[in-house]
C-alpha cells in the first residue's frame, strides 16, 4: 500500500469520514476528496498527511498507523503493531505483567548475547525479536489504558 492509497484508507474509516475530517482540517469535503484523489489541480500537502494521520492516531481509528507504514516501508522498514481483540477485558494488571516479562526477555537476549563482548547475527535477531515482542506488549498495555480511562470517563459523565 503507497501513502495516498493508505490516507484514503484512514480518512474513510476515520469517525464520521471524509466530512468529519475535512470539517476539523478546515476544508471542503469536496476539496479533499479530490487532493486524496489525486485530481490533477489538487496537490494533498505533506501537512495535511501528517493531520489526518496524527488525528486518525489520536482517535485510534482502524488503520490509523497505515500512513507511517507506507512511508516507513519505502525506507525499508515498518511499525510492528499488535492485532488486539477491541471486545477483550481491560485487564491491566495482566498487559503489564507481559510488559514486564517481555523487558525481562530483552535483557536477558542482550546480556547473553554480549557476554563475549561481540554481537553475532544470531544474537541480534534474537534481541531484536525480543525488542519487538516488548514494543507489542507495551503497545497493548498503552491501548488498556486507553480504553479502561474511557470507559471511566463514560461511566463518570452518565453517572452526573
Amino acid at each position: 500500500m503507497n501513502p495516498c492509497d493508505a490516507l484514503r484508507l484512514m480518512v474513510r474509516q476515520y469517525p464520521g469520514g471524509l466530512e468529519v475530517m475535512a470539517l476539523r482540517i478546515g476544508k471542503r469535503p469536496e476539496v479533499l476528496r479530490k487532493e486524496l484523489a489525486g485530481a490533477e489541480a489538487f496537490k494533498l500537502g505533506l501537512n495535511t498527511a501528517m493531520v489526518i494521520s496524527e488525528m486518525c492516531i489520536e482517535a485510534a481509528s482502524p488503520n490509523c498507523h497505515d500512513f507511517v507504514n507506507a512511508i516507513a516501508a519505502a525506507g525499508g522498514g515498518f511499525v510492528q503493531l499488535p492485532v488486539t481483540d477491541a471486545t477483550s477485558s481491560l485487564n491491566l494488571q495482566r498487559s503489564m505483567s507481559d510488559v514486564i516479562k517481555e523487558m525481562s526477555d530483552v535483557a536477558t537476549s542482550t546480556i547473553e548475547g554480549d557476554a563475549d563482548g561481540v554481537i553475532s547475527d544470531n544474537d541480534r535477531d534474537r534481541a531484536l525479536k525480543e525488542i519487538s515482542e516488548a514494543r507489542a506488549a507495551l503497545q497493548v498495555h498503552e491501548m488498556n489504558i486507553l480504553r479502561k480511562h474511557a470507559v471511566g470517563r463514560l461511566a463518570a459523565e452518565r453517572a452526573s
